[in-house]
C-alpha cells in the first residue's frame, strides 16, 4: 500500500513539474488548409463576410458566401465570445480555440486561424465524446488514498487518463468555480478531439510528454479560460494527461511579444548601426542601419555569425580602417567578451573611402556586447569647416586696424585682436579670455581723460543698462583720441570697436581753421569789393556829370581847346570806369564752387538770391532789375555754387552792358525737357545805325560759356522782339540751356 501511494505522489509530483515547465511555451501547429479534408463545419471569411463554406456549416448558420458571419455567430452562439474572438482574429491573426454551446445546448470545439489572406473557422460537435466518459464503462483502476482526492480537489489542475482508442477512462479536477468554471471531463472530451491537429512536445527524457497543446475555453458566461495541456503515454498504451491554467503565461507572452515587437520597430527607425553579440560572441540582434554601414548580406548575418566572422569579412570589404598588424587589433576586440562587465571600448573608424565611423562597445543586460556604429563622416567636415571658418575669422580680425574685443553675455571677454592689444598697450596676460568687463574699464578709465563713459560701457556690457548702439569720444592721457563704438550681438554678447583717430581729428580741426580763414578771406574780398565799387564809382560818376555839364552849351561855350581836353577827360574817366567794372567781375568769379557739393539748391532760390545781391548795383546804375520766374523748375544736376555762379556773372554782365534808365529781366523757365535760364536786357542801336549791337566780347561772357558746356548745357545770345502795349522794343537774351532736371518743385 506505501508503494502504491508513492507512485502516485511521483507521479503527480512529475505531472506538476511537466505542467510548468510547459505553462509559458507557445507554439504553432500544423493546420488542415483546405475545406475537403475537414471532418465538421468549416468556413472561410475575409473582412466579415463569408468567402466558402461546407455544406454542414450553411446548414447549422443558416448562411451563404458573402453574408456577415458574426451576426449569425451570436445568434447561434449567444454570448460565447465567438463572434469578438473572430474579429480579433481578423485584426492581430491570432488563433484561439474555444469551447462554446449552441443555442440548444451542444457543445462546440470552435478553431480560428488564418489561411493566408481569409481566416478559417472549424466548429465541430464534441457532444459524443463528453458522453463518451458517462457511458463508457472504464477499466479499474488502483485505488487512490485520501490525500491525493484532496489535492486534485484543491490544486488548479485537472488531471485525466484515456485509453489507446482515446476515450476517457477517468477525469479529476476543475478550474474556476461550478458556473464559471471547466472541468477535466469536458478538457478530456476536447483533447481526444484534438491529437491529430496537435504538435509533439519537446523531448525532456524517457517521461517526456508526447502531446502539448494549448486550448481557448470559451464559457456560456461569456468568460475565456486558457489552459496549457500535456499528456504523456503509459505503459497501457493509453495517455495520462493534464492541464493547468496558462493565464499569467498568455499574459507575459504577450507583454513579451509587444516589447519585442515596440524594441524592433525602434531599432529600425534609429539612424545608426546596432549589433548585439550574446555570450558566445554570435550576433544576436542588429537593425538595417548596420546591414547599410557595414555592406554586409543580412541573410547571411541572420545566420548569427561570430564577431570574428563578421570583422574579417568588414576587412575583406575595407569597412574598417587601414590597420598595420589586423591580427593584434582584433584580438583585443574579442578580448572584449572574456570580460563583458568591464568592457569599455571607443573609437574612430577612418575608412578608405573618407568616411568616418564613431565605434562605441558597452556591457548588454541581456548578452555580451552592444556595439553602436555611428556615421560622423559629415559632422567631422562640419566640425573641420567651422574650425577652418573660426581661424579664417580671427586671421582677418587680427589683420584690421581697429581694436576689437567681444565680451559675452555675463561680460566676460570671449574675443580680443592684435589691434585691441597695440592701441591699450595690453597683452594675453592682462586681457585673458576670463577677464570681466569691469576689469577693462577699471584698466581704461586710469589711461583716459573722460573717466565718465566706462561706468556706462561697464552696464551696457552686463546688460545693466539700454542695449542701443553707444558711440564715444576717448581722449587718452597721450594726448591720442580714440573712437569708440560699442555694439549689442544677438546672443547678448557685446562688441567694442576702438580706433585711432588722431590724425582724423587734426585733420578736421586744421580743415575747419582753414574754412574759417577762407570765410574771413571772402568777407574781407567782399568788403574791398564793394569799396572798390563804392569809392571808385562814385567819383568817376561825378566827373562824367560835370564834364557832360560843360560840354552842355547851356552854360558856356568851349573853345576848341577846352573842347579837347574835356572830350579827353570823359574818355579817360570811361576808361577808367570799364577798367574798374571788369577787375570787379573778375574778382567776383574768383568764388570757386565747394567741391563734392551735392545739388540742393533749387533754381527759383539762386535767382532770388541773386537778384538780392545786384539789387543794389542796378539801382546805382539806374537800371531796373527784374525776376520773372515762368513756373516751377526745380533742380538742376548742377554744384550749387556753379549755378550761383552762372546766374551771377549772367546779370551781373547784363547790368553792365545795359544802358542808364534800361530794363534787365533775369528769367528761369522750363521748355519741355529743358531748363532755360536767360537774361533779357534792353538794346540800345550803335548811333546812326538801325542794328543793335550784339557782339559781347567781355571776359564774363566767355567764363560763363565755358561754366555752362562744362555743366552739359548750351550759352545762345539772341534779339527777340517784344510786345509793350502796342510799343515794339528789341531786346537782347543771353540764354542758357540745360537738360531735364533732377526733380520739379511743387509750386
Amino acid at each position: 500500500m506505501l508503494d502504491d501511494v508513492w507512485i502516485v505522489t511521483a507521479a503527480l509530483a512529475v505531472t506538476l513539474f511537466v505542467a510548468t515547465g510547459f505553462a509559458v511555451r507557445t507554439r504553432q501547429f500544423a493546420r488542415i488548409t483546405t475545406l475537403e479534408r475537414f471532418a465538421g463545419t468549416a468556413i472561410l471569411v475575409r473582412s466579415g463576410k463569408v468567402a466558402e463554406l461546407s455544406a454542414d456549416a450553411e446548414h447549422l448558420l443558416a448562411l451563404r458566401k458573402g453574408k456577415p458571419v458574426a451576426q449569425a455567430l451570436q445568434r447561434e452562439f449567444e454570448g460565447s465570445g465567438l463572434a469578438e474572438a473572430l474579429a480579433r482574429a481578423e485584426t492581430t491573426g491570432e488563433e484561439a480555440e474555444l469551447l462554446c454551446h449552441s443555442t440548444t445546448g451542444t457543445p462546440y470545439l470552435a478553431q480560428l486561424g488564418p489561411r493566408g489572406a481569409l481566416i478559417r473557422l472549424v466548429l465541430s460537435d464534441v457532444s459524443a465524446l463528453a458522453d463518451t466518459r458517462l457511458t463508457q464503462d472504464p477499466e479499474p483502476t488502483p485505488p487512490r488514498r485520501d490525500p491525493v482526492h484532496r489535492l486534485l480537489d484543491s490544486a488548479p489542475l485537472l488531471v485525466w487518463e484515456r485509453d489507446g482508442k482515446g476515450g476517457v477512462l477517468w477525469a479529476d479536477g476543475r478550474i474556476g468555480s461550478d458556473t464559471a468554471g471547466v472541468g477535466a471531463a469536458e478538457v478530456a472530451a476536447m483533447v481526444a478531439r484534438h491529437p491529430a491537429n496537435a504538435a509533439p512536445a519537446p523531448s525532456l527524457g524517457p517521461r517526456s510528454p508526447s502531446l502539448a497543446v494549448r486550448l481557448d475555453i470559451a464559457r456560456p458566461d461569456g468568460q475565456r479560460i486558457p489552459l496549457q495541456i500535456s499528456e504523456v503515454a503509459t505503459e497501457e498504451q493509453g495517455r495520462l494527461g493534464f492541464a493547468v491554467d496558462a493565464s499569467g503565461a498568455l499574459t507575459a507572452e504577450r507583454s513579451l511579444t509587444q516589447f519585442v515587437q515596440t524594441m524592433t520597430e525602434t531599432f529600425a527607425h534609429l539612424t545608426v548601426g546596432l549589433a548585439i553579440f550574446d555570450r558566445d560572441g554570435a550576433l544576436a540582434l542588429f537593425n538595417p542601419a548596420l546591414v547599410t554601414l557595414w555592406q554586409l548580406d543580412p541573410t547571411w548575418l541572420a545566420r548569427k555569425p561570430h564577431l570574428r566572422e563578421i570583422l574579417d569579412n568588414l576587412r575583406a570589404g575595407r569597412r574598417i580602417p587601414d590597420l598595420r598588424d589586423y591580427h593584434d587589433w582584433r584580438t583585443r576586440l574579442l578580448a572584449l567578451l572574456d570580460d563583458v562587465g568591464s568592457a569599455d571600448y571607443e573609437e574612430l573608424w577612418t575608412l578608405g573611402d573618407g568616411t568616418t565611423i564613431r565605434v562605441l562597445a558597452r556591457p548588454h543586460p541581456q548578452g555580451s556586447l552592444a556595439f553602436v556604429f555611428d556615421d560622423v563622416t559629415e559632422r567631422m567636415r562640419l566640425e573641420q569647416r567651422n574650425r577652418h571658418m573660426d581661424d579664417l575669422i580671427h586671421s582677418t580680425l587680427d589683420c584690421l586696424g581697429e581694436g576689437l574685443a567681444v565680451f559675452g553675455a555675463n561680460g566676460t571677454l570671449r574675443y580680443v585682436n592684435a589691434a585691441f592689444h597695440e592701441i591699450w598697450h595690453t597683452d594675453e596676460t592682462i586681457m585673458a579670455p576670463q577677464t570681466h568687463v569691469s576689469d577693462f574699464c577699471t584698466l581704461a578709465r586710469g589711461l583716459t581723460v573722460d573717466t565718465d563713459i566706462w561706468d556706462r560701457i561697464a552696464t551696457f556690457a552686463t546688460g545693466e543698462g539700454a542695449r542701443e548702439v553707444l558711440t564715444a569720444r576717448i581722449t587718452m592721457g597721450s594726448g591720442r583720441i580714440l573712437g569708440g563704438r560699442f555694439a549689442p550681438l544677438p546672443d547678448g554678447s557685446t562688441m567694442a570697436v576702438f580706433a585711432d583717430v588722431t590724425d582724423s581729428e587734426r585733420i578736421a580741426a586744421a580743415l575747419q581753421d582753414r574754412n574759417e580763414a577762407l570765410e574771413a578771406a571772402e568777407q574781407m574780398r567782399a568788403a574791398v569789393l564793394d569799396q572798390i565799387s563804392h569809392r571808385l564809382r562814385t567819383p568817376l560818376n561825378t566827373v562824367f556829370g560835370f564834364g557832360e555839364l560843360l560840354q552842355n552849351p547851356r552854360f558856356g561855350t568851349l573853345n576848341e581847346r577846352q573842347e579837347s581836353y574835356v572830350s579827353g577827360v570823359l574818355e579817360a574817366a570811361s576808361q577808367l570806369l570799364d577798367t574798374v567794372s571788369e577787375v570787379t567781375e573778375l574778382a567776383s568769379l574768383q568764388i570757386d564752387p565747394q567741391e563734392g557739393e551735392e545739388p540742393g539748391q533749387s533754381v527759383e532760390d539762386v535767382l532770388a538770391m541773386t537778384v538780392s545781391l545786384l539789387e543794389k548795383r542796378a539801382i546805382e546804375n539806374r537800371i531796373h532789375l527784374v525776376l520773372d520766374l515762368q513756373g516751377s523748375v526745380g533742380l538742376l544736376d548742377i554744384a550749387p555754387a556753379r549755378l550761383r555762379q552762372i546766374v551771377f556773372n549772367l546779370a551781373a554782365d547784363a547790368i553792365h552792358r545795359c544802358g542808364r534808365g534800361g530794363e534787365v529781366r533775369l528769367i528761369a523757365r522750363r521748355i519741355d525737357t529743358l531748363v532755360e535760364i536767360l537774361t533779357s536786357e534792353t538794346v540800345t542801336p550803335q548811333p546812326g545805325s538801325e542794328q543793335p549791337r550784339i557782339e559781347i566780347r567781355s571776359p564774363t561772357f566767355f567764363l560763363v560759356r565755358r561754366i555752362v558746356a562744362e555743366e552739359g548745357g548750351v550759352l545762345q545770345v539772341d534779339v527777340a522782339n517784344e510786345d509793350n502795349g502796342g510799343d515794339t522794343s528789341e531786346r537782347l537774351r543771353v540764354v542758357c540751356r540745360f537738360p531735364e532736371p533732377l526733380a520739379p518743385t511743387v509750386p
